[in-house]
């Protein structure tokens, strides 16, 4: 149980610095989320559950996070919400539930065991091939 709020609390210090590094109070950064104040506290000290898909995306935007902060803020809030089965970071989960060939591609890639080296190759493959290059 331990490990899991120290996983909960690491979500949570991580929304605050961002939130703090932003200049942003508890209160405005509250509303913009449509929370309380309270609520967003519980949250930054780990006594909640990270963020619904939804505020997290809001808060993205009001924090005006980039892409390599927002993946970071994903992948804290999955593992803040890790279970036994599965924990996807919250911004992919509705890609993969949207789209069948997205989730067959992943149970071949789990059948087959696919490492990194073959995740890389498909990521290399699908880059070439989507914005043209060489």
């Amino acid at each position: 149980m331990r490990a899991s709020l120290e996983t909960e609390n690491d979500f949570g210090l991580h929304i605050e610095a961002l939130r703090r590094s932003r200049g942003r109070s508890i209160r405005k950064t509250a509303i913009a989320l449509g929370v309380s104040p309270q609520f967003l506290s519980e949250v930054e000290k780990g006594r909640r559950s990270a963020l619904a898909p939804e505020r997290l995306e809001a808060l993205k935007d009001f924090l005006g996070l980039t892409e390599e902060e927002s993946q970071a803020m994903y992948d804290k809030a999955a593992e803040s919400r890790k279970s036994a089965d599965v924990a996807v970071p919250q911004d992919f989960s509705d890609y993969i539930v949207e789209r069948d060939y997205a989730m067959a591609a992943l149970r071949v890639a789990k059948k087959l065991d696919a490492d990194q080296d073959d995740w890389q190759r498909f990521v290399d493959d699908l880059i070439r091939r989507k914005e043209g290059a060489p």
